[in-house]
């Protein structure tokens, strides 16, 4: 008895099985149409594939990306502070890093999680743009806000692409489901054709490979 494609195999079992099946029809006289009917669904499920794959990789490029624009953002409020306690150096009487900074040091800040160093990002913006008219610091309002508008967009770009993942993945398995069927209806047609004897013949013997989980990289927010 043959043995059909399992939703519990990988996308690489299916295609293997799919692929190793065709080429025994292909030796086969009178099993053409088998090679028909099946050859777009292998074809369509490795584009599907390939796509799933280009999707994994542009989630990893936003992940990455928002790591780079967080060391950004990290760099501006730690210059900030920096440019506070020479402020306040400058100007004894007239302190304004604790106004700045009243939870502590800026890594009360840098070292929260990305979504929650924005926010703090931008009460710190506030604080600062709330400085009087003329202050020297206001000079850093503009990089502040350019680092924060950055990481902010970094962060829906990842969004993004963790959605558009989610959903090739859901085109790979309807691919899958597919192929399975188009396998079965492969193996009974090929009875009418040959008889079940022979029949078997055309269809390898599978690997059990199973599925495995797409590697995910984890933002804290």
């Amino acid at each position: 008895m043959a043995k059909l494609l399992r939703d519990k195999m990988s996308s690489e079992a299916h295609i293997s099985g799919g692929e190793r099946h065709v080429r025994l029809c292909q030796q086969t006289k009178g099993a053409e149409s088998l090679v028909l009917n099946i050859q777009p669904k292998i074809d369509n499920l490795q584009h599907k594939v390939n796509f799933r794959i280009g999707k994994v990789k542009a989630r990893f490029s936003a992940y990455d990306n928002i790591v780079l624009k967080d060391g950004t953002l990290d760099d501006s409020i730690k210059n900030l502070a920096d440019s506070a306690k020479q402020y306040d150096r400058n100007n004894p009487g007239r302190p304004v890093f604790n106004q700045m900074f009243p939870d502590g040091p800026p890594s009360s800040i840098t070292d929260a999680s990305f979504a929650k160093e924005i926010e703090k990002a931008e009460s710190l913006l506030v604080r600062l743009k709330s400085l009087p008219d003329g202050h020297s610091l206001l000079s850093l309002d503009a990089v502040l806000t350019s680092a924060i508008e950055a990481s902010r967009q970094a962060m829906l770009d990842h969004q993004g692409a963790v959605s558009e993942e989610k959903a090739a993945i859901a085109e790979e398995e309807l691919a899958q489901a597919t192929l399975r069927e188009h396998y079965e209806f492969n193996f009974l047609d090929a009875i009418k054709l040959f008889g079940k004897a022979y029949a078997n013949r055309l269809f390898p013997k599978l690997s059990s490979k199973k599925k495995k989980p797409v590697e995910e990289v984890a933002v804290e927010v």
